[in-house]
């Protein structure tokens, strides 16, 4: 069995990435500070609590280096693909997962500061979706099909502004879904 292009793709994988990996057992941040009253937004973090069930895993990663729109936009699907559904797969109880790329610490200094892209999915989304043919514009497809409460992508303005990104949504519009998928959470600086 030749393994080098799966030793090539780890070692791509971690380029890509150029990340810090962080597991939590909380969702991503939501910043602090504030009043936004959009049902999409998320609580101050000083509200959130673990969970004592340990039932969602959430996984944070942040660039070491400089770091683009349109490479946030490339590793959304990349850094879900390091863990789902291998996730799901290694932790029976697990219901749910979230992964989080967070912005430059040179960009945004608080200690949990606002995700750049945020994908959240169920077990259920995990088991549906193609992992093997998994592209962006195929992962927005299936949030659409699945709805937010199975599967969720969040993108901040500067990455759904990207090429990347508009390409994937106009390839997602017209794959058949009935509506657009969830990009509008709202997150406080």
């Amino acid at each position: 069995m030749n393994v080098a292009p799966l030793v090539r793709r780890r070692f791509r994988v971690a380029a890509v990435l150029a990340a810090v990996v962080v597991v939590a057992t909380a969702a991503c941040s939501s910043g602090s500070g504030g009043d936004d009253s959009s049902d999409h937004s998320l609580p101050p973090n000083d509200t959130a609590k673990p969970s004592a069930a340990g039932k969602h895993l959430a996984v944070y990663v942040e660039p070491t280096g400089d770091y683009t729109p349109d490479q946030y936009a490339r590793g959304t699907l990349t850094t879900l693909r390091v863990f789902v559904p291998k996730a799901f797969e290694r932790w029976g109880g697990l219901e749910s997962f979230d992964i989080c790329q967070e912005p430059l610490p040179a960009t945004d200094t608080r200690p949990e500061p606002p995700p750049v892209t945020k994908v959240t999915l169920t077990r259920h989304a995990s088991d549906t979706v193609k992992w093997k043919n998994a592209d962006l514009p195929r992962l927005l497809t299936d949030a659409k099909r699945l709805g937010t409460r199975e599967l969720s992508v969040y993108a901040n303005p500067d990455v759904r502004s990207t090429s990347v990104y508009q390409d994937a949504l106009v390839k997602s519009s017209t794959s058949g879904a009935t509506s657009a998928p969830q990009t509008t959470i709202s997150y406080q600086r």
